[in-house]
This record gives C-alpha cells, sequence and structure tokens, in this order.
C-alpha cells in the first residue's frame, strides 16, 4: 500500500513538474512576442519598462515577475528562443557525419536558415547584441551560448579530422573564428545592410569560405 502511495505522489509530482514546464514555455513564447511587438514600434530594449512587457503578454506585474525577476532575464528568456532560429540549422550540420558528403550546397542551405532564422527575430537578437556590450547576465548568456556550440561543433572538427577528412591544421580556432565570422556577418548584413547586398550574396560568400575551411580530405 505505501509503495502504491509513493508511486501515486511520485506521477503527481512529475505531472505537475511537467505542467509547470509547458507553463513557462507558454509564457515566454507570449512575452517574447510581447517583446518583438514593442520594439518593432521602434523602441529601444532598455527604455521598455517592464510593466508594458507584462499588459502586452496579459500578466499582471505581480505574475511576471514570477517568471521574470528583472528586465535582464526577460531578454536571456526571450533570446533563448529567438536564438535557436539562428543556431539550430549549423547544429544540425555539425551533428550530422555525413555533413561533409552533401558538399557546398548543404552548407548554404545551413546559412541560408540563419539568415532567415535571424530576419524572424531581429529585434530581439539586436537588443542581445546590444545589451551584451555591458550587461552582464546578458553577455554570460549569448558568449556562453556561442562558445557552447563552438565546443560542441569543434567536438565533430576533431572526429572528422582524425578520419582523415578534414585538413590537419583545422581545429578548434578555426571553429571558433567561422562562428563568429558568421555571427558579426550576419548581425552586420541583417540590422546594418549595404544597399548591394543580397541575402543570397551573403549567404554565398559565407558558405564558400566555409567550406573550403572544412572540406580538404572530404570524400
Amino acid at each position: 500500500m505505501l509503495g502504491a502511495y509513493h508511486r501515486r505522489m511520485g506521477s503527481v509530482t512529475r505531472s505537475d513538474g511537467v505542467a509547470a514546464r509547458e507553463r513557462r514555455v507558454e509564457v515566454t513564447e507570449r512575452v517574447l512576442s510581447a517583446v518583438e511587438e514593442l520594439l518593432e514600434d521602434g523602441e529601444r530594449y532598455t527604455e521598455i519598462p517592464v510593466t508594458r512587457i507584462a499588459e502586452r503578454s496579459g500578466m499582471s506585474r505581480t505574475n511576471f515577475y514570477q517568471y521574470f525577476p528583472n528586465k535582464s532575464e526577460v531578454l536571456v528568456h526571450v533570446a533563448e528562443v529567438a536564438s535557436a532560429a539562428f543556431f539550430d540549422a549549423p547544429a544540425r550540420w555539425f551533428a550530422d557525419d555525413a555533413a561533409l558528403d552533401r558538399g557546398l550546397p548543404g552548407v548554404e542551405r545551413v546559412i541560408r536558415e540563419m539568415v532567415s532564422g535571424f530576419r524572424e527575430h531581429w529585434t530581439v537578437m539586436r537588443a542581445l547584441g546590444e545589451l551584451a556590450a555591458y550587461d552582464s547576465e546578458v553577455a554570460e548568456f549569448w558568449f556562453g551560448r556561442i562558445n557552447g556550440f563552438i565546443e560542441v561543433a569543434a567536438s565533430q572538427v576533431d572526429r572528422w579530422r582524425d578520419q582523415g577528412r578534414v585538413d590537419p591544421a583545422v581545429g578548434s580556432e578555426s571553429v571558433a573564428a567561422v562562428t563568429w565570422m558568421v555571427e558579426r556577418t550576419v548581425t552586420q548584413h541583417v540590422l546594418h545592410p549595404n544597399a548591394d547586398a543580397t541575402d543570397e550574396g551573403i549567404v554565398r560568400a559565407l558558405a564558400r569560405t566555409i567550406w573550403l575551411t572544412f572540406s580538404q580530405g572530404a570524400h
């Protein structure tokens, strides 16, 4: 009987935990939409009071603070969702042992998705870059997100190098350099576009540079 009771309580606890996670995901998505709408009105993130974000999200100030203690945490949580659209495609590429076999067109598809993902959430990505320059909490999230990706990607490159599929000189430094190159180039292209530059032109230029870095020895 006691065992059955513990099993029931364990099930209730797990159900409560799942419900809480689902609730946080739903709230974060609402707040992301609210923040993007406010930023699209032309305001800077630092100028938007928490009260307006809460109201636009359909939440009371008190309830809002139960999820987000301060504006830095608001940005970190919504940027985690927004930046996933930027990192998902390259993460899948590096996780795929057959990625090199798909050649330059495969890399172009990845960069195209990254540009599209950045454009989809450009207001939040702009705020993220701005606040990371002086807000330690935001900087810790954003640079940690990028460095975490570099670490995972470098591990795959190590395997490819051991298999003789990439140049022996290509290592974690190369992965870091390429990652920051793509992040800076896409950011500059979307937020401060050159009149002569097109999305496809940027896609082809970045993809070719990446392919030339990683493809030597690929079969």
